[in-house]
């Protein structure tokens, strides 16, 4: 079975839209014994920026999946920019704010996102481009 996502990692807790549809705002919370946790920088354990990328990736599954239905597929296809600013800590809530931009292909969207953490702090900013695959092969998003 193929895999478009970072399964079993569940890197979202809560995701919701706007009204428009266009705008998700996400919370993820970095909790100490989470097995991805143990082994990245032992002495300064810190939520992996890989894992930032999909906490993300995630909250536009659940957007997807709001708006098209629960089998539709969100493929990342590119990442355009990203920085990390600040580190996420065991005990951090991340919250992640994207909006949504159709492009020329309509089963494309571009992602712009910030992440901060419960203290106001920036921890990651980014731009991604994602396939949306909906059910029954309809791809237009």
């Amino acid at each position: 079975m193929s895999r478009r996502f970072a399964a079993p990692l569940d890197a979202v807790d809560t995701a919701e839209s706007s009204a428009g549809g266009t705008r998700i705002e996400a919370v993820k919370r970095i909790v100490a014994d989470d097995p991805y946790l143990g082994g990245h920088y032992p002495d300064f354990t810190i939520y992996p920026g890989v894992f930032t990328i999909e906490s993300v990736h995630q909250t536009v599954r659940r957007w997807a999946a709001g708006r098209y239905g629960r089998g539709t597929a969100v493929e990342l296809t590119s990442i355009t920019s990203v920085s990390f600013a600040a580190p996420l800590l065991p005990g951090d809530t991340m919250t992640i704010g994207c909006d949504v931009t159709g492009q020329d292909d309509p089963s494309t969207v571009r992602v712009k996102a910030r992440c901060h953490r419960a203290d106001g702090a920036l921890a990651a900013r980014m731009t991604l481009g994602l396939r949306i695959h909906r059910e029954g092969g309809h791809d237009d998003a």
